[in-house]
């Protein structure tokens, strides 16, 4: 009996344990559950379902005097592609609160519209449906911490071909991280790449990861590359504005500026209006709620401040003679200015290279960038790096470049896009590596 009376004991006591610890179990995951409810709610990522795209094409030049007013006055309507002139499309995201507004206003003002995305989250989606892995993948767009990772295994994976750069700190402390690539050799000539200084074009930093791709891939195996890269070095910054790009991802995915601030309740400055050029002039925001507020002085910045500095800093030991500012999207390939429409001294170089590139890029997959100064070819704009590094820094061949596509998908390409973004923009890359390489840099 008494071992009966054990084993009942001891059955008894497993079974109160089994219980207290499955309560307990139960009740952890319970609190688990709220937090990361909780957790969710606070940092639930904006949505944009059922928002269109609307496309205006402006008859008259009073109709573009109307949608530069809107843009000024409405920071509610996030304005894809800017007024410009008369025939040049307009692009406008429409939050679903205002799609009332803004239909009523078109129609009194006679503007012909048509919707270019009728439904803005479905394209989110599509960007970020992927595979969700800790590793980094060339067809998908990368985390702030997979880009930085896979920035270090390219110069840890090519030691002699590469160097990794820190060119400084953003205004939340994240590291702006950039790599050389090019074989040894002293005073050659160099082109340094500006990625995503807008935080939403995410395209941008992913046809730069391909291009560092296919010149480390390509040296030794691909003849033209290999002298291409004998001759010039390349300085790629594929995301200078990481605190933007990282609210793109956890917040809100049409985010365009920094995360300064606030200033009037309003964070952020468009860090492509913030350059010591022009600064403040038309084509810039006074508004710091606008989406291209220009900050309250030039290179208030961290992340303007530190690259203006890091170019001239190391202009003595980093010969660079082509600045690339790359943006998506619109399709074009532009030299200065972008304050004014009078044209530089340069541009019948800058241009002719601009259609030398554009060309190569049409032989890849077929699509036309425009080329031509800023400020004719897609609007005024003051305060942005390329004309600071033309007029600054000294730097001949800046431009400013906008990648793929134009407006189908707008700032929201799909990733199997990214491989064929990459393709065409390193044709165009190679064509100005090879005229600034001179001879040494053709392959026959």
């Amino acid at each position: 009996g008494t071992s009966r009376e054990d084993g009942t004991f001891r059955y008894r006591t497993s079974s109160q344990a089994l219980l207290t610890s499955l309560l307990l179990t139960r009740n952890f995951a319970m609190k688990v559950l709220v937090l990361l409810l909780t957790v969710a709610v606070a940092f639930a990522i904006k949505r944009f379902d059922g928002e269109q795209v609307l496309r205006i094409i402006p008859q008259n030049e009073g109709q573009v005097e109307q949608l530069a007013k809107l843009e000024m006055t409405d920071t509610g309507l996030d304005f894809w592609r800017r007024p410009s002139s008369v025939f040049r499309p307009v692009d406008i995201r429409v939050p679903k609160d205002l799609s009332s507004y803004v239909q009523t206003l078109l129609d009194s003002t006679s503007m012909q519209y048509t919707v270019m995305i009728d439904d803005v989250q479905q394209l989110i989606n599509n960007q970020t449906s992927g595979s969700i892995t800790n590793e980094f993948d060339f067809d998908q767009y990368n985390s702030y911490e997979d880009i930085n990772a896979q920035l270090q295994e390219f110069a840890d994976k090519y030691p002699s071909l590469t160097t990794h750069i820190t060119i400084g700190n953003s205004f939340e402390n994240r590291e702006i991280n950039a790599i050389r690539v090019g074989s040894a050799g002293t005073d050659k000539p160099a082109i340094f790449l500006e990625g995503q200084i807008h935080a939403r074009e995410w395209i941008v930093s992913a046809t730069l990861f391909y291009n560092i791709k296919f010149l480390l891939e390509g040296y030794g195996n691909v003849d033209r590359i290999t002298k291409v890269m004998d001759s010039v070095d390349f300085y790629f910054l594929p995301i200078t504005n990481p605190d933007g790009y990282v609210y793109t991802r956890t917040e809100n995915r049409m985010w365009r500026k920094t995360r300064s601030g606030p200033i009037d309740d309003c964070y952020g400055v468009d860090p492509n209006r913030n350059w010591d050029d022009h600064f403040g002039a038309p084509g810039a925001s006074p508004n710091p709620c606008s989406d291209t507020y220009h900050g309250p002085e030039a290179f208030s910045e961290p992340e303007t401040k530190a690259l203006s500095n890091w170019i001239l800093n190391n202009t003595g030991s980093v010969n660079i003679k082509s600045y690339l500012a790359v943006h998506s999207f619109s399709q074009m390939w532009m030299s200065p200015y972008g304050w004014t429409e009078d044209l530089p001294e340069d541009f019948s170089d800058l241009d002719s290279l601009g259609k030398m590139v554009v060309d190569a890029i049409k032989e890849v997959h077929g699509l036309t960038f425009e080329h031509g100064s800023i400020a004719r070819v897609i609007y005024i704009t003051s305060g942005d790096s390329a004309d600071w590094a033309y007029s600054k820094a000294g730097i001949k061949y800046s431009y400013a470049i906008e990648l793929r596509d134009t407006g189908r998908h707008g700032f929201l390409l799909p990733p199997e896009e990214i491989r064929p973004s990459g393709e065409e923009f390193f044709a165009g890359l190679l064509v100005v590596a090879e005229l600034l390489a001179g001879p040494a840099g053709f392959s026959t």
